[in-house]
């Protein structure tokens, strides 16, 4: 595995403020190139996610990571049991006791860096070390499923919400093949 260039460590609720304004950044960046406007807005999806950080606190199962470089937060990324709703709704409870990987945000200004792989190398070798051989995660976002896509292949799940003009699409991996494949990259 490649020397890490970031600090990753767990967050706690001394984080929230942090992580909020860099969710905040990295989400209204996100709406301002993707159409998901039309459905849900950047405040509605930093308050989700504020809860969810939030529930974490408490959760024996879930647990979140901040990154850094140097003493700026360059991105976060988190895992969880169960899997989100989206998740849940979409497969129909089929995914209801796998870990989900959340939450990977890269500040704008770090982004297209590496800095995401990273996060997911280490959040994939945390969950690895824990035992956990499988894994789901999600995006609504069309960039996201480009890079999802050239990491680690086409979808599990793929929804098309004719109503609301997206689609969903739901990863299930293994964890030491997407460790194999990631560090050779």
């Amino acid at each position: 595995m490649k020397e890490s260039r970031l600090s990753i460590r767990e967050a706690t609720q001394e984080d929230a403020e942090r992580i909020r304004t860099l969710w905040w950044r990295t989400i209204k960046a996100a709406f301002e190139q993707e159409s998901i406007k039309e459905f849900l807005s950047p405040e509605e999806e930093l308050a989700f996610k504020m809860d969810q950080l939030h529930q974490a606190f408490t959760s024996p199962d879930s647990r979140y990571f901040l990154a850094f470089k140097e003493d700026e937060p360059v991105g976060t990324i988190a895992y969880g049991r169960p899997p989100n709703k989206g998740i849940l709704k979409q497969t129909g409870g089929e995914l209801e006791d796998m870990i989900e990987i959340g939450s990977l945000y890269i500040a704008p200004v770090f982004q297209k860096q590496g800095y995401g792989v990273e996060l997911l190398l280490f959040i994939l070798n945390t969950l690895l070390a824990k035992g956990v051989e499988t894994v789901c995660f999600d995006t609504i976002i069309e960039s996201s499923k480009q890079i999802w896509r050239r990491l680690f292949g086409e979808p599990a799940f793929h929804v098309q919400s004719k109503r609301l003009g997206f689609s969903h699409m739901i990863w299930v991996v293994d964890v030491s093949s997407s460790l194999e494949r990631l560090e050779k990259r």
